[in-house]
């Protein structure tokens, strides 16, 4: 199996087992106060794989600190691979996770990990983190001006 897509984003939706998949506004960071809730965002995965690999399979999905704390608990279920279309090498499905109210308690890198048969396929970093500090400009004087 491969992830062709990886994505944290705004909200995706899919139209059908390896039909098109739409994403809205991915990011890898927040800059925000503490504690935050993030009302809704989606975790996307397009999983490509082979005629042998169709049937049921695990699949897991964990938020994680820069330690290993989950910060959410891990999101299990089962993942049924249609056989692959005579004619074609290989299917692909579209995987969206959608979370509502995602509490974060403190700045952070944190991890989305994804896995497939306790196998982890894609890691994605997160950085939620405090606005960064505007630096202070130097007083502007005559001699720095450019006539």
């Amino acid at each position: 199996m491969n992830i062709e897509i990886a994505a944290i984003c705004d909200a995706a939706t899919a139209n059908g087992a390896g039909g098109r998949l739409n994403i809205l506004g991915a990011f890898d960071r927040i800059f925000a106060k503490f504690p935050l809730v993030i009302p809704q965002c989606s975790a996307v995965f397009r999983v490509r794989y082979q005629r042998s690999e169709a049937g049921m399979h695990k699949v897991r999905l964990s938020i994680e600190d820069v330690c290993g704390k989950p910060i959410v608990p891990n999101m299990e279920s089962n993942l049924p691979l249609e056989p692959v279309i005579a004619g074609f090498d290989t299917a692909a499905v579209n995987m969206i996770l959608n979370m509502q109210r995602l509490q974060i308690q403190r700045p952070d890198k944190y991890m989305v990990r994804f896995f497939v048969d306790d196998e982890e396929l894609a890691v994605l970093p997160l950085y939620i983190l405090e606005p960064p500090q505007a630096k202070p400009q130097a007083p502007e004087t005559d001699d720095a001006k450019i006539n």
